[in-house]
């Protein structure tokens, strides 16, 4: 049986994935050191951090060319994190 170009998935190229990784963390490095304002400076760091850790788990997790079900299995539980979170700073806030 031979496979057609439609049913064989594209390699993905590794090195161009970790160069751009690279480049987020030299930006992640520089963003630490240059936003005065504590709390633009943490979100522009999670959404980066963020970021990264999606082309980590999609690419060399190899999740992007995997069913939709290892996606949700794998990210399910930082959904429920993040929420856990949310839920726990807002009722430290709150209670004051």
């Amino acid at each position: 049986m031979t496979q057609t170009p439609e049913t064989h998935a594209a390699k993905p190229n590794y090195l161009r994935i970790f160069v751009f990784l690279a480049v987020l963390t030299a930006v992640e490095v520089f963003a630490a050191f240059s936003i005065a304002t504590p709390w633009l400076r943490v979100s522009f760091l999670l959404l980066l951090a963020l970021s990264k850790a999606g082309l980590v788990a999609a690419y060399y997790m190899h999740l992007r060319f995997d069913k939709i079900a290892f996606r949700v299995i794998a990210f399910g539980p930082l959904v429920l994190v993040a929420l856990l979170t949310t839920v726990l700073f807002l009722e430290r806030n709150l209670g004051r």
